[in-house]
């Protein structure tokens, strides 16, 4: 794995989202839902390198929208700090509580890094807490997945018969539907919101491991070394948990890596359609769909969700190819 450059990009862009994630009041300068009408649509305000009187450091000026909608630049300049104490925050339900933050501006005026979105809200800020959003999601639905896929499929595979028939048929019309628009009927059957969501994708994810995990048990079961224990007196459960299951993990780990990006990209899929996340909470696929109506005035509102939501399913797809490489023992070493 440290040998693939494929791999080390993923863990790279990956690695970046779980940082922001874990610790996203840090690294937020401002609340996600904290509003600024005088700051709508602002732009990524411009970092400059001198100050007033020529001293080095990180300067910015202020940057608002006048009633009118016109862009107005002030004259002042401030110094950027990092490590600054600012609102106070609760994190990792209550284990961690501080106000410090990554930078702030040493002045009465307001940083917007990455822009503001239309609501003067800071987009920055939002993306930090949506990828917490995004990445939670994801892994809960995997989860889902592999609790209930994993299961059906080894089950299914090793027994056969009438239950295998039974369950195939069920994955069988359950693949028959496009998985987002699988997610979509189970969403709007449940109702909107996050955790609905996360249900909704797991129970996507379960027809592709119970398909993909019987394949490999049907590879598995007239092996040699199964007939083997077989033959010693071992039960099925036994045989089935000590030598079938353990001999299908690399897939089973290779999926779950691919899975992570399609139910991300499942999710914000839901957001964007407005089936996700309600307003304000600060999901990718919601700001990329609120983002849109001003790609004419305001096009970083969109671009910067949209990146992310690209960034991190690209991680998790580079890092799976990889694992797929990593773990296939017919490769070359």
């Amino acid at each position: 794995m440290l040998r693939s450059p494929l791999a080390i990009t993923g863990f790279v862009f990956i690695g970046v989202f779980v940082l922001v994630a874990a610790f996203a009041p840090f690294i937020s300068p401002y609340s996600p839902v904290e509003q600024n009408l005088r700051g709508t649509y602002v732009p990524p305000m411009r970092v400059e390198l001198r100050g007033p009187q020529g001293q080095p450091g990180l300067w910015v000026r202020e940057v608002s929208r006048t009633p009118l909608g016109q862009l107005e630049v002030g004259q002042e300049l401030y110094p950027i700090r990092f490590f600054v104490r600012g609102e106070p925050w609760v994190w990792w339900g209550g284990l961690l509580r501080s106000d410090l933050h990554l930078f702030g501006v040493d002045g009465p005026i307001k940083f917007y890094l990455l822009g503001a979105d239309e609501q003067g809200r800071d987009i920055l800020s939002r993306l930090a807490h949506g990828a917490w959003i995004s990445l939670s999601i994801g892994l809960i639905a995997v989860t889902i997945g592999l609790l209930v896929g994993v299961p059906v499929g080894l089950f299914s595979g090793y027994f056969g018969g009438t239950f295998d028939l039974i369950t195939q048929r069920i994955v069988e019309v359950m693949l028959s539907f496009p998985g987002i628009l699988l997610a979509i009927v189970l969403v709007a059957t449940l109702g909107t919101g996050l955790t609905n969501v996360m249900i909704a994708v797991g129970i996507a994810a379960i027809p592709v491991y119970a398909r993909l995990v019987r394949g490999s048990v049907l590879a598995l079961r007239d092996r040699e070394f199964v007939e083997a224990s077989r033959a010693l007196g071992s039960r099925d459960l036994r045989i089935m948990l000590r030598h079938i299951l353990p001999n299908a993990l690399s897939p089973i780990i290779v999926q779950s890596s691919l899975q992570m990006a399609v139910a991300i990209l499942f999710a914000a899929g839901l957001g964007f359609l407005g089936l996700g996340a309600r307003p304000p909470e600060p999901e990718w696929g919601l700001m990329l769909a609120r983002g849109r109506e001003y790609l004419a005035t305001a096009p970083h509102v969109a671009t910067f969700p949209g990146l992310a939501i690209m960034f991190v399913a690209l991680g998790f797809n580079l890092l799976g190819d990889a694992l797929r490489d990593a773990l296939d023992p017919r490769a070359l070493r």
